[in-house]
């Protein structure tokens, strides 16, 4: 990406301001690139271009950075692409200018070009653009760190984001935890341990000891640790952590000393080998890894237990579902369907349903069924292990 860095290329004087200010935002974010901070400046700038992208999507200025064609999909292409987004392609890219940006899975792939809508077109771009300004930002890192220039360190020092407050979990409980995660925590042997123990349980139980809750896998959320959080990374996690390693065989951290510092980086302390409060932010503090991944990485991990395969149901379209409750209540009688739409919201899971309603599950699901074909109702599986156990407490 090349950024325009001469100012004086700019008649308008706010426009001025504007490159001046976003250069030194990047100088001063890059005295520590991978930390919390950085990484949440950078989302609130992807946040804004995205309104703007939005208020105006202008394709020109997007072509600066990707290469845009129009969609060449037809015939039986163009019908899968439907199908698959309930949308027509409007647009392609290369797929090797964004391939690190974009889930391939969810997305649209033919002969080396995706194929994308203009809202994901907007996305695309806007994820592509935050990685970029964060490669820049890490690229003068060490220039900015020598020059030791005091503006930026106070500018650094001034960015504050609010974050909302954490609930920290109490103790953790191993009987809480997915199978794969108990696999880790017990023990496993070579070849595994790397994955296991620092990618894998290190995530894990940071996050469910010190910030529990589905809010951490929202881009837009941010996360500020306090010193008592900190201290319980360090105090009690790592510990955790270390004996994990232990139960291994042969010992991870006895054969493998490097790993420690390993771990300490996907904590978010930087590569230390003895880490403190105020390192803190110096490397990013990593979310535990998703299920596909583990099953890619670590498959000996995956043995899926009867709550990993639970669904969880929600209304999709609550314009719809209040107007048929509406309509139920003026007739003074409610099918099925319409006592589901009532309850949903509290009871989410086919056995909870049955069990307030007073209905087999076999009615449930034949209901919930027919709601999922209207488009009113739709599921979530459990696709991490932080979900598991955030679901799994909430369920008991």
């Amino acid at each position: 990406m090349k950024f325009k860095k001469d100012p004086d290329r700019y008649v308008n004087l706010k426009e001025r301001e504007d490159i001046i200010s976003f250069f030194l935002l990047c100088q001063s974010l890059s005295l520590s690139p991978d930390s919390q901070k950085c990484i949440n400046s950078i989302n609130i700038l992807k946040q804004t271009i995205q309104k703007r992208l939005e208020k105006n999507p202008d394709i020109s200025d997007m072509k600066e950075l990707i290469d845009i064609q129009p969609s060449d999909l037809t015939g039986e292409d163009l019908y899968r692409m439907k199908s698959l987004k309930n949308a027509p392609p409007e647009f392609m890219v290369r797929w090797y200018d964004v391939y690190d940006v974009v889930d391939p899975i969810s997305e649209y792939i033919f002969r080396g070009n995706l194929h994308l809508t203009k809202y994901e077109l907007m996305s695309v771009y806007v994820d592509l653009l935050g990685k970029k300004i964060h490669m820049y930002i890490s690229s003068i890192s060490e220039a900015v760190k020598k020059a030791n220039h005091p503006v930026h360190k106070k500018i650094f020092d001034s960015i504050k984001f609010y974050s909302a407050p954490i609930k920290t979990s109490e103790k953790l409980s191993s009987t809480d935890f997915p199978p794969c995660v108990n696999a880790a925590f017990n023990g496993v042997s070579a070849g595994t341990r790397n994955y296991a123990i620092t990618v894998l349980l290190t995530s894990f139980l940071s996050y469910a000891r010190v910030s529990p809750s589905p809010k951490v896998f929202d881009r837009d959320f941010n996360i500020e640790l306090q010193e008592k959080e900190i201290e319980i990374l360090l105090k009690e996690i790592i510990p955790m952590i270390f004996e994990a390693g232990e139960r291994c065989d042969p010992p991870l951290f006895k054969d493998q000393p490097i790993e420690r510092e390993n771990v300490f980086y996907h904590l978010g302390f930087g590569l230390t080998s003895s880490p403190s409060v105020r390192d803190f932010g110096r490397s990013k503090w990593y979310l535990p890894p998703n299920c596909s991944k583990i099953r890619e990485n670590a498959p000996s991990l995956c043995h899926p237990d009867e709550f990993c395969r639970k669904k969880f149901y929600q209304i999709t379209d609550k314009e719809k579902a209040s107007n048929l409750i509406k309509a139920a209540k003026k007739r003074g009688k409610k099918s099925l369907g319409e006592k589901i739409l009532e309850v949903i919201e509290k009871y989410n899971t086919v056995e909870k349903m049955s069990s307030a309603l007073n209905v087999s599950e076999r009615e449930i699901e034949k209901q919930l069924n027919v709601l999922i074909k209207n488009n009113i109702v739709g599921y979530r599986g459990i696709t991490n292990p932080l979900m598991y156990y955030i679901r799994k407490k909430k369920s008991l």
